[in-house]
């Protein structure tokens, strides 16, 4: 019995906390089990979720950032360093000799959907509102309010239309901190032209904003600051 008992209290400190992070906004949510090999460069802001099984494969200089309102699905894997073969160099030495790395940062911007068995590679930061489908591998950087699915991930399609973006973000942001009607324009210009939108705009029924509102008092949930 000491012996499972060692390896469980060895497992458990293996585990990242809460308190491990180098940051975490109010009514942020790790998930048990989450690995993190280095937590302290690991920062979540208010309203935030890390689900259970993601691993986070980072060094000290390499920093993982996801703001408020994001949500990180179960058993995603985000990876900050990759590698590039080296004549000369076997594999096994390219990590621990950093030859020829691969190093990120990696930013999730506020209100973004990761589905679950997501793979994010050194590149696949996260633009605002966008969503990941599950399975799906990031390995370029993914516009704001896209829809990506695939390996690697490609765009299919976008989240809301741009009044409906307009809406969404008069709820959630003050106006310093929201996407103006020209560039969202030009984001779906570039981006956008031809491609579905996912999400849906309707009034809610009476039973719907009640259960809203026992969701946001269950989870803790930071109501914004929209005074600005």
């Amino acid at each position: 019995m000491g012996l499972f008992s060692n390896i469980r209290k060895v497992r458990t400190r293996m585990m990242t906390r809460r308190s491990d992070l180098g940051s975490a906004g109010k009514n942020a949510i790790i998930g048990f089990p989450v690995y993190i090999t280095t937590p302290q460069s690991v920062h979540m802001e208010e309203n935030t979720v890390i689900r259970f099984g993601t691993v986070i494969v980072n060094g000290y200089n390499e920093h993982v950032y996801i703001k408020k309102y994001s949500v990180v699905g179960v058993n995603c894997v985000i990876l900050t360093n990759g590698h590039r073969s080296t004549v000369g160099i076997p594999h096994v030495l390219l990590g621990p000799s950093h030859i020829n790395d691969k190093s990120r940062n990696i930013y999730i911007d506020e209100d973004v959907w990761i589905g679950a068995n997501v793979t994010l590679l050194p590149d696949g930061s996260l633009g605002r509102g966008c969503i990941v489908g599950a399975c799906s591998t990031v390995t370029k950087p993914v516009p704001p309010y896209a829809l990506v699915v695939g390996s690697p991930a490609r765009i299919v399609g976008v989240k809301f239309s741009i009044d409906q973006i307009i809406e969404h973000e008069k709820v959630l942001y003050p106006k310093s901190e929201r996407m103006t009607r020209e560039q969202l324009e030009e984001l779906f210009i570039k981006y956008y032209e031809g491609k579905s939108v996912f999400g849906i705009q309707r009034e809610l029924t009476e039973e719907e904003l009640k259960e809203l509102e026992k969701c946001k008092k269950a989870r803790g949930f930071i109501a914004p600051n929209l005074d600005e």
